[in-house]
């Protein structure tokens, strides 16, 4: 049974590598986070080679303690990653009140892969719903020509959309940032947001995160719509969100 785990932790760890490396022709190489899968993948190689001599030289009690917390931690990550896949993919209620669109990179094109993917899903929902106010949120960054606030409204009313259905939030650098600052705007429009309902639209492996956050806030109705940018990034979008919730958890 040993020498089976150890052949699949070993061809997992061949894939990860595999896998890293294609992020970083993707994305580059400049954040942490994108070493995690090059990483996890030469882990898992080492310790498929070296294990057999490392259990040896440590006993049969030591090592099992080892493998089952490791199959712990393997299995504590499948949990929360069905949680934040299947919560993404859900359906919004109707009706809503205001669509929360959490923003994303804009480059000097327009808005970047995965953030049109996230405006037209936010416009998908306002056509179907043209009672919905939308509040499109985020600050303009470095290297971005506008707030990434104003160049989805851009990109809406282009499309269609009345200006006064969008209100526009430009001071939040975090998705933390982008709720507080909303609910504010829904108080300044003399709204309580816990009556409101709210549809908070991002990328499908944020939304589960965006959520939680949504109801510290104090949200009550939520429902959420999601989207996909890249898929071959998917993986590891939906990897950091598991750390995210981690984050959000333990703060």
């Amino acid at each position: 049974m040993e020498k089976i785990i150890l052949k699949v932790m070993f061809i997992a760890g061949i894939i990860f590598i595999l896998y890293g490396i294609l992020v970083f022709s993707l994305i580059g190489v400049q954040r942490v986070f994108n070493y995690f899968y090059l990483a996890t993948g030469g882990l898992f190689v080492a310790m498929a080679l070296l294990w057999p001599k490392i259990s040896s030289k440590i006993g049969l009690l030591p090592s099992r303690i080892i493998m089952a917390a490791f199959f712990a931690i393997i299995t504590f990550f499948l949990i929360v990653e069905i949680q934040i896949i299947t919560f993404g993919n859900s359906k919004p209620d109707k009706d809503a009140d205001y669509v929360i669109l959490l923003g994303s990179q804009m480059w000097n094109s327009g808005p970047s892969m995965d953030y049109q993917a996230r405006i037209e899903a936010a416009y998908e929902y306002l056509i179907d719903n043209p009672k919905t106010k939308l509040i499109a949120t985020g600050a303009r960054g470095r290297n971005e020509p506008c707030s990434e606030a104003q160049g989805a409204a851009d990109y809406l009313i282009r499309k269609g959309i009345d200006r006064n259905r969008i209100i526009i939030e430009d001071n939040s650098y975090s998705t933390l940032e982008n709720i507080t600052n909303a609910k504010q705007l829904i108080l300044k429009e003399s709204k309580d947001p816990v009556d409101c309902k709210v549809v908070i639209v991002s990328a499908t492996y944020h939304l589960y995160r965006a959520a939680y956050i949504a109801k510290k806030l104090g949200f009550k109705d939520i429902s959420v719509k999601g989207s996909n940018g890249l898929f071959a990034l998917l993986p590891q979008y939906y990897t950091r969100e598991f750390f995210g919730m981690i984050k959000e958890w333990l703060l």
